[in-house]
């Protein structure tokens, strides 16, 4: 009969090594975890922006092609509006987790937002906030936009 020798090779990881890989994988998945979180707060917050900046260029847009005065408010839903002078619903966004807009708040200064027929507009922002960051897109008096973003300190 012959011998069969084992060597160390063949017998498998030891305890240690098993818990050096766990603790590589571990690590590795939590700074994977927390960039993906940052990632995704930031391309929301990219889309939120885009979003309302595209419905202030409609706004403006409207203003000229109807010659009159368009309005941009919060409703009472909390949805951010497009208005014409008679009170009509042009166009809205849901602000929100939930909605079009996912963001956690949404702020409107002054509180109405309104173009004139020649697309100029009465100064004024809308501010989204998510988390630790703040966008602030700006409309001038000319109707010109202006998109800012900052963290919170």
């Amino acid at each position: 009969m012959r011998q069969v020798r084992i060597t160390r090779s063949a017998v498998g990881t030891t305890l240690t090594e098993m818990l050096i890989v766990l603790t590589i994988l571990g690590t590795v998945t939590a700074v994977s975890a927390s960039g993906m979180r940052n990632f995704r707060e930031a391309s929301s917050m990219r889309a939120a922006s885009w979003s309302v900046s595209n419905h202030m260029a409609m706004a403006r847009s409207l203003a000229i092609a109807r010659r009159e005065k368009i309005r941009m408010r919060l409703d009472s839903a909390g949805d951010l509006v497009v208005l014409s002078p008679s009170g009509e619903r042009l166009a809205a966004a849901s602000v929100g987790p939930a909605g079009d807009l996912p963001v956690d708040s949404l702020r409107v200064r002054p509180t109405t937002l309104r173009f004139n027929s020649r697309g100029h507009a009465a100064p004024g922002s809308i501010y989204l906030y998510r988390g630790d960051r703040i966008v602030r897109i700006v409309s001038n008096f000319l109707g010109r936009l202006r998109v800012e973003s900052y963290r919170r300190p």
